[in-house]
C-alpha cells in the first residue's frame, strides 16, 4: 500500500498538515538498482517506534555524526539492515530533513534507498551533529506520527520549530494531545499527554483509542491533560499547544478532523 505523503503547499499560515497511520514494505521485491521509500507515509508503531532499539548509536543511528555520513547512519547494522528499520529511517529523515533535501543510503546488500526530508525540525543532523534540540525535536515529530492500528489518519501539527510554526485549521479543530521526550537516550524517554479533545472524534491507534504496543506514556497523573501539567503558550498562540511539557521545551501539537 502507497500512501501519498501531503502536506501544506506554504506555511504562511503556521502548522503542517501531516497523515498518520502506516504502509506494508516488502523487501521481496525490491530492485537491486534504486528503491524509493520516501512515498510512504504514517508509522506503525509495531514495525518503526515500537522498536526503539535502531535509535541510538549502538544500533545503527549515531546522533554524533550527520545521516548523510557513512558513520551517521550505518549500512551495514542497525535500521537500514530490515524493511522495518528502513521504513524508521524513511520518517527520521521526513522529520529531520526541510523539503527538497533528501538522503540516499545503502543496505547491507548494497541496495539503494532514497529517503526525502519534509518537516525540517532537524535540518543540520543531514550533515552534522544532532544535539539535545534535534533529538527532542526529532522524537517528538516521529511520535506524533504513530498508529498503532496501521490506519491512515489525516492531523494537523503544530510546534515551535520554525519549519512548522504555530496555528490551527478551520478543518482540524479537535485537539488530540502533545508528544515529547527524547527517543535518542537509553532507555528512551516517549511521552505524551491528553488534549483537550482527545476523547472527541477517536480514530483507531490514535490517542483516546485503546493502543496496543504504544511506546509512548503520560507521564502525569490525574486527568493527564496536557492543560492541567503543560506551561500554555503566550499570546497570540494560547491554545495552539505548549511552550514545554514535563520540562521539555520541545513538544509537538497534534489536531485532528
Amino acid at each position: 500500500m502507497n500512501l501519498t505523503f501531503r502536506s501544506m503547499s506554504s506555511l504562511a499560515t503556521a502548522g503542517v498538515l501531516i497523515a498518520a497511520g502506516c504502509t506494508s514494505l516488502d523487501d521481496g521485491a525490491a530492485d537491486p538498482a534504486s528503491v524509493s521509500e520516501s512515498e510512504h507515509e504514517g508509522l506503525n508503531s509495531v514495525n518503526g517506534l515500537n522498536s526503539v532499539n535502531g535509535l541510538n548509536s549502538v544500533n545503527g543511528l549515531n546522533s554524533v555524526n550527520g545521516l548523510n555520513s557513512v558513520n551517521g547512519l550505518s549500512s551495514t547494522t542497525g535500521l537500514m539492515t530490515t524493511a522495518p528499520g528502513r521504513a524508521t529511517v524513511s520518517y527520521i529523515v521526513k522529520c529531520a530533513l526541510k523539503a527538497g533535501r533528501s538522503i540516499t543510503k545503502k543496505d547491507q546488500a548494497g541496495v539503494s534507498y532514497s529517503y526525502a526530508g519534509q518537516f525540517g525540525f532537524a535540518p543540520e543532523w543531514e550533515t552534522s551533529t544532532c544535539g539535545k534540540t534535534c533529538q527532542e525535536n526529532v522524537s517528538a515529530c516521529l511520535m506524533a506520527h504513530i498508529n498503532t492500528a496501521g490506519v491512515h489518519i489525516p492531523l494537523w501539527l503544530d510546534a515551535a520549530s520554525p519549519s512548522v510554526g504555530w496555528g490551527r485549521s478551520p478543518t482540524y479543530t479537535r485537539q488530540e494531545g502533545s508528544f515529547f521526550g527524547n527517543l535518542f537516550v537509553s532507555p528512551p524517554k516517549a511521552y505524551y499527554c491528553n488534549g483537550k479533545d482527545f476523547t472527541a472524534g477517536v480514530v483507531p491507534g490514535r490517542l483516546g483509542a485503546t493502543q496496543d504496543g504504544a511506546p509512548y506514556a503520560n507521564p502525569f497523573p490525574g486527568s493527564g491533560n496536557c492543560a492541567d501539567a503543560c506551561v500554555p503558550l503566550p499570546t497570540p498562540n494560547t491554545g495552539d499547544g505548549y511552550k514545554s511539557c514535563a520540562g521539555y521545551t520541545n513538544v509537538v501539537t497534534v489536531w485532528r478532523q
